[in-house]
């Protein structure tokens, strides 16, 4: 009986010992998982109308937000946007019913971050993708 109890007592030891001595850090997690890195979009708006800001892809489209003219606003692209391939276009439209203009399709990858940026007329807009 009381060897029993010895084994149990040093089990116990050695499973908490080895609990104790790990410590992850939210960086440590992030090199084990890239895939769950978020992927950022910048969106500056050089028009005159505030615009909505969709994502398009895979068969999918998620309304991202809106961006008011002249004022810069960033937003996370949802993550099966990238799970799915990670080919997306960007559309921007006025508020309400207006011009619309849409990126060329663009590949993403997790981490990286995408410049969108609306011109003032609208044609020379463009999505622009960085590591």
């Amino acid at each position: 009986m009381q060897g029993g109890l010895g084994l149990a007592i040093a089990a116990l030891f050695v499973t908490t010992s080895a609990c104790a001595h790990r410590r992850d850090t939210a960086a440590d997690l992030g090199q084990l998982r890239p895939h769950a890195a978020p992927v950022s979009v910048n969106v500056t708006n050089n028009s005159q109308s505030a615009m909505e800001i969709f994502v398009v892809g895979n068969g999918t489209s998620y309304h991202m937000g809106s961006v008011a003219p002249g004022i810069p606003r960033s937003f996370e692209l949802p993550p099966g946007m990238v799970a799915a391939g990670g080919h997306v276009r960007f559309l921007a439209q006025a508020t309400g019913a207006g011009p619309r203009v849409s990126t060329d399709e663009v590949l993403v990858a997790p981490g990286d971050v995408v410049d969108f940026e609306i011109t003032t007329n609208l044609v020379g807009s463009r999505a622009t993708v960085r590591p």
